[in-house]
């Protein structure tokens, strides 16, 4: 995952700027804090863990509706309710990394805001794939979910 790593390696979140990102993320995907020296020489991988669980703490994040984080200098985390599922999301994850990265260059090049989706768009393509009531795309009992 070279785009969202980048994002990582940037210290940037990937803002929410189109439909395709809503349709697996609630939201910009956030990105943690950078480790300090003594969590990185105390207990790596648990202060990794504790850095990520910090970023959807402070900001309110449901890790249901954000099966993803970025680590601050590392890279990409994604999450779901298997291994087929958590994989699913690191592709989404990826892909909407890119999308994120040319949409930013294409609006700074016509001299555009970088502005995320309105949110009753990002609220309509979530929750209808993945809120109460959800009816669009594959199911929970569909073969090819």
């Amino acid at each position: 995952s070279t785009v969202a790593t980048a994002f990582a390696q940037a210290e940037q979140p990937i803002v929410c700027l189109g439909t395709t990102h809503a349709d697996h993320f609630d939201g910009q995907v956030p990105v943690t804090r950078m480790l300090t020296p003594a969590e990185v020489a105390k207990d790596y991988e648990r202060e990794t863990g504790k850095v990520i669980v910090e970023a959807f703490m402070e900001c309110g994040i449901d890790h249901v509706r954000m099966p993803a984080v970025l680590v601050a200098g590392h890279g990409p985390f994604t999450w779901g309710r298997d291994a087929m599922d958590s994989v699913r999301n690191a592709i989404a994850l990826e892909e909407v990394a890119r999308m994120a990265r040319d949409t930013i260059l294409l609006r700074r090049a016509f001299g555009q805001p970088i502005e995320p989706i309105p949110d009753h768009l990002l609220r309509k393509h979530f929750d209808r794939k993945h809120g109460p009531g959800a009816y669009y795309g594959q199911q929970s009992g569909d073969s090819h979910r």
